[in-house]
């Protein structure tokens, strides 16, 4: 009797934790970035500064690079200089085309001293129309080049579906398992389980070096601690992004939690 007694004890002590902990999520409300009306007449000139709003605003482009800031420079390619150099990249490729290879298919092509991890800005979250990726480009050229992308520029990836595999966080809700939860939530697009290193720490072997506690805290306040090695702000965007802290529950970040702890 005394053992059922402390088994409910205990069960009461965690539920209360779990739903404290809980209460940490902010509760804002965020609005998704507005898509941009790009007129199909747009002159070259005129897709310029439109892209530089996407890549400062919905593309979270800035959230993983840097604009000639090497100062405070993160784990992917600075930008700085792209539009005179994306030519070069890769022998037999445009600058369009690699431009554009980069935002649709990023992981085709890896800058050697860089880790594969950037997401299609093409789905979701980021879900970059084909116009908006356009103008991106245009943008982008000019950053050293001349830009010579137009609206009615044709990209061989320009409609295509999203592959099965990738489920976005819209697609969030009812009764899912924790490992689907991590996908659906897009943390394997920053983080491994296998201990490579990508755009954030891995996560392998988490449940021995931290906390459920701890665990709670790195997902609600990611800029409490910051691995060393790794930029502060960084996880913090992309969740604001992706707009992550609106759409988790309380039962799906205890899922999370518990299955972080267990790794």
């Amino acid at each position: 009797m005394k053992q059922a007694l402390k088994i409910f004890g205990f069960t009461i002590v965690v539920s209360v934790f779990y739903w404290y902990v809980s209460l940490w999520v902010p509760q804002k409300r965020t609005e998704p970035p507005e898509d941009i009306e790009i007129g199909a007449n747009l002159t070259t000139e005129e897709m310029i500064p439109i892209g530089e709003e996407i890549v400062a605003g919905k593309g979270t482009c800035l959230t993983c690079h840097t604009m000639g800031d090497h100062g405070t420079g993160l784990r992917f390619p600075d930008l700085a200089g792209i539009g005179a150099i994306a030519g070069e990249r890769v022998a037999g490729q445009s600058d369009v085309y690699y431009l554009a290879e980069s935002m649709y298919d990023p992981n085709a092509y890896v800058l050697e001293g860089y880790v594969a991890g950037m997401p299609n800005v093409a789905r979701p979250p980021i879900a970059l129309t084909d116009q908006e990726i356009l103008t991106v480009i245009a943008y982008l050229q000019s950053l050293g080049g001349t830009p010579t992308v137009t609206m009615d520029t044709q990209l061989e990836w320009q409609g295509q579906a999203p592959a099965s595999q990738d489920v976005a966080p819209a697609a969030v809700g009812g009764n899912r398992d924790a490992e689907t939860l991590f996908a659906a939530y897009l943390c394997n697009t920053c983080h491994t389980l296998d201990g490579t290193v990508a755009a954030g720490p891995t996560l392998q072997g988490l449940g021995g070096r931290m906390s459920r506690a701890e665990i709670y805290e790195s997902i609600v306040d990611p800029d409490a601690t910051v691995t060393e090695g790794f930029v502060a702000g960084v996880m913090t965007a992309m969740l604001d992004a992706t707009g992550f802290h609106e759409q988790v529950s309380a039962s799906e970040l205890q899922a999370l939690v518990d299955y972080l702890a267990s790794l």
